[in-house]
């Protein structure tokens, strides 16, 4: 069991490195990109479980002071971050100051970059 998340741990700390040179070394920047892939994938699952056209309705955008109360970052950090992932086109920001995801890195990336995590980990040694 230890081998194991020994190699687990050694993955997880390259994923993170990986991820965090993406985000700019700001690994809260990723924290709150997270937000925004899991409030999508909600959304997915809810369409496929009603059985609504993909073409729905999207969700409202999610503003700095939410995303402060659900990751615990301080508002004003949280709205700079937010900021610099809208500049650097990982979110988009509409004129009521919300945010939402935009496609720079997209759900496929996202699952590529934490793919080590769930495969590579628990593969078998030969």
């Amino acid at each position: 069991m230890s081998r194991f998340f020994y190699r687990w741990g050694g993955h997880l700390s390259t994923t993170l490195v990986r991820i965090r040179s993406r985000f700019a070394g700001d690994l809260d920047q990723y924290l709150l990109y997270l937000v925004f892939i899991l409030a999508d994938l909600s959304q997915q699952i809810a369409r496929e479980r009603s059985f609504a056209p993909a073409e729905g309705p999207e969700h409202r955008g999610l503003n700095a002071l939410s995303l402060s109360e659900i990751t615990q970052i301080p508002r004003e950090t949280a709205r700079r971050k937010l900021l610099a992932l809208a500049e650097r086109g990982y979110l988009n920001r509409d004129d009521e100051g919300l945010f939402t995801l935009a496609d720079r890195y997209g759900m496929d990336e996202f699952f590529s970059d934490l793919r080590p995590l769930f495969w590579d980990a628990v593969k078998l040694e030969r």
